[in-house]
């Protein structure tokens, strides 16, 4: 291979696993350009990275949510499709990718990483018993070797019997998906219950409008008062609105604290008794109720 033939591109939430993974690699023998190594003291980043993306022949793609929606990360693949470079991307956590990306098959790491490292390492024509060495950076991203399985006792609809059957231990947890649908949902209702809250708002200041303005003109004999009581019980939906809006907020901040703390057992999810896996599980669905 050539000097500096494989350009990373990465998000910089993603940064310590990119620097990681692009040491073992030089280790192992790769000629990996990453701008936190290839940039010099005083050189104009935007013209290092252009020079190095268009002399490398192989383009890594490091995709994570945070890489797909980078401005940064989309103009690189962008010169890299139209280039036609080679294409080496790799998923090191779950997300939706642009459409565009979706016709390249990725190293998925998050998932299958002994098949993913094995995948790499071949592609880029380096030695496969030298995988072990890449396993290193996987805790980096919350994986660890492929997982092993355990076992769980369920009945069988048919006869009643238990049976045992092994699971992977992380499907037992709630998934990275259904708690970013919580938080959407939980954000879906805030909206919600401000607009109700404006509504409501502006129908009291319309009652008590056309009740001054009916006295004035002296088209009906209606007590102020009893305009001022009927637009305080109206508003009292504000206050049960108001009081829905607070409890989504501290959901939403307990949902995502609940995915930092899914992302450390996902490390030792192999280790998890059935009862600790019911008690995050249930901590979760406690947080999507109002």
């Amino acid at each position: 291979m050539s000097a500096e033939t494989i350009f990373v591109s990465y998000s910089s939430k993603d940064r310590p696993f990119a620097l990681g993974l692009v040491k073992e690699l030089q280790n192992l023998g790769a000629d990996v350009w990453i701008d936190q190594l290839g940039i010099g003291l005083g050189e104009n980043w935007d013209n290092a990275i252009e020079e190095a993306l268009e002399k490398s022949e192989t383009f890594m793609l490091i995709l994570s949510p945070t890489s797909v929606e980078s401005p940064n990360v989309q103009d690189e693949v962008s010169i890299a499709i139209n280039t036609q470079k080679k294409m080496v991307p790799i998923l090191i956590e779950e997300c939706k990718l642009p459409m565009r990306w979706q016709r390249r098959q990725y190293a998925d790491l998050a998932n299958n990483p002994d098949k993913a490292i094995n995948d790499i390492l071949t592609f880029l024509g380096l030695k496969e018993k030298a995988s072990s060495s890449l396993k290193k950076v996987l805790n980096l991203i919350g994986v660890s070797e492929a997982q092993e399985k355990v076992v769980q006792k369920i009945k069988e609809e048919s006869s009643g019997k238990e049976i045992e059957q092994e699971v992977d231990a992380r499907d037992l947890l709630v998934s990275d998906s259904e708690i970013d649908r919580a938080i959407i949902m939980h954000k879906k209702g805030i909206k919600t219950n401000t607009r109700m809250i404006i509504i409501t708002a502006v129908i009291s200041v319309v009652l008590m409008g056309i009740v001054i303005v009916l006295n004035k003109l002296e088209l009906a004999k209606l007590e102020i008062s009893f305009a001022i009581i009927g637009c305080l019980l109206i508003n009292l939906l504000s206050v049960r609105l108001f009081g829905s809006i607070n409890k989504r907020k501290r959901n939403i901040d307990l949902i995502e604290l609940l995915k930092l703390k899914r992302e450390r057992l996902t490390r030792v999810v192999n280790k998890l008794s059935n009862k600790e896996i019911e008690e995050f599980n249930s901590e979760f669905y406690e947080h999507i109720t109002i």
